[in-house]
């Protein structure tokens, strides 16, 4: 059994630093986070063509739930049937169980969105629920933050692991921009959900990290021995 590895834990507190505070100003209404929010908002939406738009509305609904669900199910399908079945639960903990803590602090928290706070805005994609943190950059995070987290660990080859790990970190950049983009999030929110989700993922990875790596019954992180 390895012994747990402790950039799981400098990551999550690193993350915890960025998201507590982004709670308890916006829980207070400080005036710091309303700056931050319309400094970023002003760079993000100063120029909005149709063209990008279009674009921009692609990738935010790649981050939907139904969407996050769905690519979570089936990355977990896909490492069951390559016999990594301790991956595949810690594939599926991190995508389904976890995005459950977003919901909870939605609830708590209770934020309206940018369109609520401003009438005058108008969002370019329908969106309900409260606003902090988002739902969409927490969950794309989780997904494609496991799927960074498995190919760094089970694919050897280099051009692979670079081009997974590239795609996986651009979709939850895009996905978070694209979010505020389209002006249903504050940029505080996507900022807590990204942190908030990193700091979780993190956490699990290390919890679970002697089991993924043991040999047990079933061969090395749940792959079968093959006799020699």
């Amino acid at each position: 059994m390895k012994k747990r590895p402790v950039y799981p834990l400098v990551i999550a507190a690193i993350s915890l630093a960025i998201f507590i505070p982004l709670l308890i100003g916006v829980v207070s209404g400080a005036a710091s986070i309303r700056q931050l929010d319309t400094l970023v908002i002003g760079a993000v939406t100063a120029a909005r063509p149709a063209w990008l738009s279009v674009i921009m509305i692609v990738i935010t609904n790649l981050g939907d739930p139904p969407v996050v669900f769905a690519v979570g199910v089936l990355l977990t399908a896909v490492l069951f049937y390559y016999r990594r079945r301790r991956y595949a639960w810690f594939a599926f903990a991190a995508v389904c169980l976890m995005s459950l803590a977003n919901h909870v602090i939605k609830g708590w928290v209770r934020r309206p969105r940018p369109f609520i706070q401003d009438p005058q805005i108008t969002p370019l994609t329908p969106a309900g629920g409260w606003s902090f943190p988002s739902g969409h950059a927490s969950g794309s995070m989780l997904l494609y933050g496991t799927v960074i987290l498995i190919v760094l660990t089970l694919v050897t080859r280099p051009r692979a692991r670079h081009l997974l790990v590239g795609l996986s970190g651009a979709l939850v950049g895009l996905i978070g921009l694209s979010r505020i983009y389209v002006q249903v999030h504050f940029p505080t929110d996507v900022l807590a959900g990204w942190s908030s989700a990193l700091a979780g993922l993190m956490l699990l990875w290390w919890l679970m990290y002697p089991w993924l790596t043991a040999v047990g019954p079933t061969g090395w992180a749940g792959q079968r021995r093959t006799r020699q």
